[in-house]
């Protein structure tokens, strides 16, 4: 019996698609994230894009996001913000 991946497991390529661009629909409507909103430039898509092709890779579908940008590295990449309880907070109000 083979197993299946998380990304198998939750829908592929379409769902996951889905649940980044909804991600970011909600920081975007959510006055409780207007801080974290603020960092992200005003067009979404892009930021979106690259949730989704992180969580690709990271749940075992394919590896997207290393393909088009390297190693995430996501410490080195977030060291220009502010990432403290607040942002953390905002960030999981939304997914």
């Amino acid at each position: 019996m083979q197993t299946q991946t998380h990304y198998q497991r939750i829908g592929g390529d379409a769902v996951l698609k889905q649940l980044a661009r909804r991600f970011y629909e909600i920081m975007d409507e959510l006055p409780e994230t207007y801080a974290l909103r603020k960092i992200h430039p005003d067009d979404l898509s892009g930021s979106a894009d690259k949730l989704y092709a992180f969580l690709s890779g990271w749940l075992g579908g394919p590896q997207l996001f290393i393909e088009k940008h390297g190693h995430p590295m996501l410490r080195r990449r977030h060291l220009p913000f502010r990432v403290g309880s607040d942002e953390r907070d905002q960030w999981l109000l939304c997914a």
